[in-house]
C-alpha cells in the first residue's frame, strides 16, 4: 500500500546537513556542508570553501558544482536567499535566535 504523499514526502524532505566534509559525501551533501559552514554565502564563496577542502578538484568545478546545486535548491525552496548587490546569498535559513515572545495563559 503507497501512503498518498510517500512520493511529496519523497521530493521534498528536509535537507540533511552533514556534521563534518566528507570526501566520499555527495557534491550536494558537500555544498550543503560547505553552506552551513559559512551560515550565508554566494555560490562563489560556497566555491571557494569547497575548494579548502578538495584541491585536486579545479577551482572552475568547484564553481559550476556550487551554483547549480543552490540554484536547485532554492527553487525547490529548500533553502534561502537573498539579493545583496545584484547577487543572491544562499543561506539554510535556521532560526538562530530564539523567540523571545511570550504564550497567553489558556483560559478554563
Amino acid at each position: 500500500m503507497k501512503i498518498p504523499d510517500q512520493d511529496f514526502l519523497k521530493e521534498y524532505k528536509p535537507l540533511h546537513v552533514p556534521h563534518e566534509y566528507n570526501p566520499d559525501d555527495s557534491t550536494q551533501d558537500k555544498v550543503i556542508y560547505a553552506l552551513a559552514l559559512l551560515k550565508e554565502a554566494t555560490a562563489n564563496q560556497v566555491a571557494l570553501k569547497l575548494a579548502s577542502f578538495d584541491a585536486e578538484t579545479p577551482a572552475v568545478t568547484h564553481q559550476k558544482n556550487a551554483k547549480d546545486i543552490l540554484n536547485y535548491l532554492f527553487n525547490k525552496g529548500l533553502i534561502k536567499a537573498i539579493n545583496k548587490n545584484g547577487e543572491l546569498n544562499y543561506n539554510l535559513s535556521k532560526i538562530e535566535i530564539p523567540n523571545s515572545g511570550k504564550a497567553d495563559e489558556i483560559a478554563d
